[in-house]
């Protein structure tokens, strides 16, 4: 019986925590890294491209310094725009499946996601302007 107890209350913690939800963290006007104000908007866009591809995010190009990212990993599904220009970029919400939004609050996985989005950003930005010297 008591193992019975320790099981359910272990599944529901497993539920509850499958299901939490954290405020929706948009990135706006993060600037480049130093040595980026070298590069050309079509260079920036082919780091941001290639730092989204190598986290399997699929890209749409919207116009000159504005792309739609869709991630897609599972049965979710999330979509971000990512407007720059030769020194900052934004990742904005813009539509998701089955990650819980409500208006303010999404999944705690997307937030990770969007946040390895941009770390990934940076580093492809900053490897890009290191290759320009």
């Amino acid at each position: 019986m008591r193992t019975l107890k320790f099981a359910v209350v272990g599944l529901l913690t497993l539920i509850v925590a499958a299901c939490r939800t954290v405020p929706v963290e948009n990135i706006t006007h993060h600037t480049f890294p130093a040595g980026a104000e070298r590069l050309s908007l079509a260079q920036i866009e082919e780091s941001i491209i290639k730092a989204t591809s190598d986290r399997d995010w699929l890209i749409t190009r919207q116009s000159e310094g504005e792309l739609i990212a869709t991630y897609s990993p599972r049965s979710h599904i999330a979509k971000v725009k990512i407007d720059f220009d030769t020194t900052e970029f934004s990742i904005v919400y813009l539509d998701s499946t089955n990650l819980n939004y409500d208006g303010s609050s999404i999944h705690y996985n997307y937030n990770r996601w969007v946040n390895n989005l941009r770390q990934d950003i940076l580093r492809e930005v900053s490897a890009k302007a290191a290759l320009a010297n």
